[in-house]
């Protein structure tokens, strides 16, 4: 029986070194050891002048910090806020200079290392937080970020337990996720080798500090961004909103300059922003200055087009209510938006070629007919109009007839939902 067993261990050898041979390989290129490795040493201030204070708050605007780590009517930057993912719910943590709860008595070192490697001195971090974007950012505005977060009123709180299934509520298990999603990236330096300074910037930006690709990439299994599917556009986990593509040929209707302003103002003639883009408007891209808002647009205007977008993951089946979309259209919606879906000006988006009618996922089209929306206050948009509710005027049959309607006649889509589709789509996340 022993020798037995000792032949069994034998011709297991080889699967356990190849196993272990793949594991390691897999381990390097997530970094190997050195995201582990934690800068030792008590805080000390980077010199906050007042010029590197003004940089450290607009470092913030642009990574729209205050949004994710803000709960609905809590003390900003105390974290607390839900994100909610197909493995649980994620909350964020409190940024403040607190000692207990906060970031006191970290030290600049370990704040780079955690916003660059996802590792911190509470363990591996959730990939819902961007580390694999500020991966990219430099050392003078990761420097001026920590200088502004010490320089907040220090606020007590403590961070909210996470709520995840297992394996991804046991922390070390993202060692193993991060082995087979994970790949850090490369200097933007070198990855910009070549470029303009705008297209630098642009892509700084869009790449780096504003981490654009957390909503508006396609993700794979677990949660993984995938490669080549950076700004390819995709359903936003948790929210029910569809980020759609960012590249050339989806935002060829705007000039470098209407793009800036759309960026900076939240509406333009070619429409408005709603939904989780409104508050991101307001909370980072509001706060632009002419030049990077340009960069950014001139950035995303250069960006190859993608390849098309799967189908969405809803039933689609042919609608046999009878309901006319057409009819729903008249009575409902051409007041405002125009016989021809042309619309008028800023006030009243048109719906030819719009985002939400073109995209190949109706989510937006059929949420914005159910809770309506609103473009964000800003200094180019200080009166933004609202699109009103339906949910209680049209039923869930009504709904479907209306946004397949305005796909096929102004998006060019083939669009067959159905009243279970609509149900699908009700509800709006909150904190």
């Amino acid at each position: 029986m022993s020798r037995r067993i000792g032949f069994f261990l034998l011709a297991l050898l080889p699967l356990l070194l190849a196993a272990l041979a793949v594991g390691g390989v897999l381990f390097l290129r997530q970094g190997g050891f050195a995201p582990y490795r934690i800068p030792p040493g008590a805080a000390h201030p980077v010199a906050a002048t007042a010029d590197v204070l003004a940089r450290g708050e607009y470092v913030a605007e642009l990574g729209n910090c205050v949004s994710c780590h803000t709960t609905r009517g809590g003390v900003p930057f105390t974290g607390g806020l839900a994100f909610k993912t197909d493995y649980g719910t994620i909350f964020s943590t409190n940024l403040t200079p607190d000692p207990q709860t906060g970031l006191g008595g970290w030290s600049v070192e370990e704040f780079r290392h955690t916003m660059r490697n996802g590792v911190s001195r509470n363990g591996v971090l959730y990939p819902v937080f961007p580390y694999a974007h500020f991966a990219q950012v430099d050392d003078a505005d990761l420097d001026a970020l920590f200088a502004w977060l010490q320089h907040l009123p220090p606020s007590v709180r403590a961070a909210t337990p996470n709520r995840l299934e297992f394996p991804a509520s046991w922390r070390p298990a993202l060692i193993g996720w991060r082995m087979l999603h994970y790949r850090p990236a490369p200097a933007l330096a070198a990855s910009a080798a070549g470029e303009s300074p705008q297209r630098q910037r642009g892509r700084y930006l869009v790449d780096g500090l504003g981490h654009c690709a957390m909503c508006h990439g396609t993700r794979g299994s677990m949660g993984a961004a995938l490669a080549q599917g950076d700004l390819a556009g995709g359903r936003i986990p948790g929210l029910g909103w569809y980020a759609p593509p960012l590249d050339a040929t989806q935002l060829q209707r705007y000039s470098a300059a209407e793009l800036a302003d759309y960026l900076r103002s939240g509406t333009s003639v070619h429409g408005s922003v709603y939904g989780p883009m409104a508050e991101v408007v307001y909370g980072s891209l509001r706060h632009l200055d002419a030049d990077d808002a340009l960069a950014m647009a001139s950035y995303l205007k250069s960006v190859p087009a993608h390849a098309a977008a799967p189908a969405p993951s809803l039933a689609l089946g042919a609608s046999s209510s009878g309901v006319s979309g057409a009819d729903v259209y008249r009575e409902h919606c051409a007041d405002c938006h125009g016989r021809e879906g042309r619309g008028d000006g800023t006030a009243y988006p048109p719906l030819v070629d719009a985002v939400a009618v073109i995209a190949p996922d109706p989510a937006n089209a059929v949420r914005m007919i159910l809770y309506g929306g609103m473009a964000p206050t800003t200094a180019g948009n200080p009166r933004p109009h609202s699109m009103p509710p339906f949910v209680e005027q049209l039923d869930s049959a009504q709904i479907a007839a209306v946004a397949n309607y305005i796909r096929a006649t102004w998006g060019g889509r083939s669009s067959n939902l159905t009243a279970p589709d609509v149900d699908a789509l009700h509800g709006i996340a909150v904190d």
